[in-house]
């Protein structure tokens, strides 16, 4: 075939179906890679960012694990109400001396909230971060009855 020829009518439906299919694929590829992802910019440049977290229930209790790179354990904030659990952390950025080419670090704020299935007895509930990931552990509440003889 002649690279300068024009393409006849079946060779265009096919390059047009093949876009067609790549544009799908992006489309498809973009949701995927962005999933678990929500962000938000304000005209600061601050993003907060809803950590990627998992809620387990066990025998004794509930436990919360939760993303949060670049965090120490002074930056977190936990808050639980009405049966909510609120996670809350903020992670500075270093800032260098020089003209930045690319910066993709910066100043970060993460807040998730999630429902506790149960009761909790929130005064034994504790927490641990290791290596960026938040631990929390909370205690189910058990109301006993006494019995009298």
């Amino acid at each position: 075939m002649n690279p300068f020829q024009k393409k006849n009518q079946k060779e265009k439906d096919e390059a047009d179906s093949e876009s067609e299919s790549k544009s799908s694929m992006n489309q498809i590829f973009s949701k995927i890679t962005s999933f678990g992802k929500n962000t938000k910019e304000n005209t600061f440049g601050e993003f907060r960012q809803t950590p990627l977290m998992d809620l387990i229930e066990r025998k004794n209790d509930i436990v919360l694990k939760a993303d949060l790179p670049g965090v120490t354990k002074n930056d977190v904030t936990l808050e639980v109400q009405d049966r909510l659990l609120t996670v809350r952390a903020e992670c500075l950025s270093d800032i260098e001396e020089g003209i930045y080419i690319r910066r993709e670090r910066f100043y970060r704020k993460y807040e998730g909230s999630v429902n506790i299935p149960v009761q909790i007895d929130e005064e034994k509930a504790t927490a641990k971060l290791s290596n960026g990931v938040l631990t929390v552990f909370l205690p189910k509440k058990i109301d006993t009855i006494d019995v009298e003889d």
